[in-house]
């Protein structure tokens, strides 16, 4: 059985899909067999962040409808051979469907994998509220931003209420300087009213969003402060991994 690994945040824009696509590419290095899930169904991009855009054509959806098999639906990873992932529909709504379809077909997919990683869309939805309580780890995503960080608040007190544990807080896109000018919620600050165990804090960093949005994975990067926080995060985030 997969462990099924949740990357959520209270709002979009936080680099959730970033996270969870390096902590695919870095367990697939590491010889495990990995799922990444987009379960984003209003703005899909896992295919989009592995550079796999044009070789999804059957999706999840098509899957739960009868209309192709699980294995027609996973896509392979070019780069990296133990990495696949399935795509939502690109126009198809969440509610075509039910939480209940989605985790039945996690565990099915899951059987023949060592993780299953849940790229969640942000905010309060039933797919962060449904497999949080079934994930053997969750990372909670924020950044400075005080919308971000006032939404992250709400989605983990939520979380919570539905008994997700093994929570861990991950502060994004940091700008120190900012920061220290008032314009951004201090770091220290943010742990403090999360009040969960802080994974890491990775500070901005231009060259991981181009690599990003150009299809290559951000781990793969050179001299990059960046690249450098994110993979001990996910190091630290995977423990023993």
């Amino acid at each position: 059985m997969a462990e099924i690994i949740t990357i959520l945040s209270g709002k979009g824009g936080t680099g959730k899909t970033l996270f969870a696509v390096n902590t695919g590419v870095y367990l697939a290095l590491k010889g495990k067999k990995v799922l990444i899930m987009d379960m984003n169904f209003s703005a899909r991009g896992v295919d989009i962040a592995l550079g796999l855009e044009e070789r999804v054509i059957y999706d999840m959806v098509d899957v739960l409808k009868g209309d192709c098999r699980i294995k027609q639906a996973l896509v392979r990873s070019r780069e990296y051979e133990n990495l696949y992932i399935m795509e939502p529909p690109a126009v198809k709504k969440a509610g075509e469907v039910s939480l209940l379809e989605l985790a039945v077909l996690a565990e099915r997919a899951g059987r023949n994998f060592d993780y299953v990683i849940i790229d969640t869309s942000g905010g309060i939805n039933t797919v962060t509220e449904g497999f949080g309580p079934k994930s053997g780890r969750v990372m909670l995503i924020t950044t400075q931003d005080p919308v971000s960080v006032r939404a992250g608040q709400s989605l983990l007190a939520s979380l919570k209420n539905r008994g997700t544990g093994n929570i861990q807080l991950l502060i994004n896109k940091v700008r120190l300087r900012l920061a220290d000018k008032g314009y951004l919620t201090d770091v220290e600050d943010i742990a403090e009213t999360f009040g969960i165990e802080v994974c890491g804090v990775i500070p901005y960093d231009e060259s991981m969003h181009v690599a990003f949005n150009n299809g290559k994975a951000v781990v793969d990067i050179e001299d990059s402060a960046g690249a450098e926080h994110l993979n001990r995060v996910i190091q630290r985030f995977l423990l023993t991994e």
